[in-house]
């Protein structure tokens, strides 16, 4: 089985190189074009890193590799496999913290904003309590309120489309939530914000009807439930988008290492 070992693993590392190289190129192009087109406003972006060094694990893990096979050197081998091992160990660390982060069962996420936005159910009855701690705090929301009114998220000399153009369909999909949450009072509250009768202090359409009443014309409400979903939202559907990372480099790696264990250098 050596040769036979020697040969799989070889298409393998060659197939796994080219597809974490464009992988990675991938990731650092996505995120590129946000800081570049948002001036890395860290209010609105939250980049989901792991993938970019999952990958970069398993493209350096393919190099040595290789290198260890056509060169036969025992250190390059060993690292192959110190590395696969390690790679292994990040998927189930990955795996775990997102168990902590989101739970086994949740609400698909436009569910869970819609419940805060048109419903105004809190926050911790739709998303984990180690997410809002994170992301949604008042001792981190503080920030986050101060970066939105700098930028002007919702008004500005160039209004929505500051943030929203229809030749970049990229970056409006993915600040959906934060546009709606933060620049559009629900449907549920009275159009005339200023004047509400039997409304909680607590509601949103109270915060929003206070937020709107000092200037009407520019709607936006940065300290409602309705925009802290809008981010917790945002950074869920970031983390789902590249569950795939996940997926694929635990495949190479298992399949890798069953290679490495039936004689790929030998």
């Amino acid at each position: 089985m050596g040769m036979f070992g020697k040969l799989l693993l070889t298409i393998w590392l060659i197939g796994g190189t080219s597809g974490s190289m464009y992988l990675v190129g991938r990731r650092f192009v996505e995120m590129g074009s946000r800081v570049v087109q948002l001036h890395n406003e860290t209010c609105l972006e939250d980049p989901v890193l792991w993938p970019t060094w999952l990958m970069t694990l398993v493209l350096v893990s393919c190099v040595l590799g290789l290198m260890g096979i056509v060169c036969k050197l025992k250190l390059f081998q060993w690292l192959f496999k110190i590395l696969i091992n390690l790679g292994i160990l990040y998927v189930i660390a990955i795996m775990v913290w997102r168990l902590l982060m989101f739970g086994w069962l949740r609400k698909p996420t436009s569910t869970s904003f819609e419940e805060v936005y048109k419903k105004n159910s809190p926050l911790d009855e739709e998303f984990k309590p180690r997410l809002i701690q994170a992301m949604a705090a008042d001792h981190e929301w503080e920030k986050v309120n101060e970066c939105l009114n700098e930028i002007q998220f919702c008004e500005g000399a160039r209004g929505p489309e500051k943030f929203f153009k229809k030749d970049d369909w990229k970056i409006e999909d993915f600040y959906e939530y934060f546009r709606e949450g933060c620049c559009v009072p629900p449907q549920r509250c009275p159009k005339q914000l200023i004047s509400l009768k039997e409304v909680s202090e607590k509601d949103d359409c109270m915060k929003w009807a206070n937020a709107t009443l000092n200037n009407p014309l520019q709607v936006k409400c940065y300290n409602c439930n309705s925009c802290k979903a809008a981010r917790l939202a945002t950074y869920q559907v970031d983390q789902d988008k590249v569950r795939m990372y996940t997926f694929l480099a635990a495949i190479f790696l298992f399949i890798a290492n069953v290679f490495v264990s039936m004689g790929g250098f030998d």
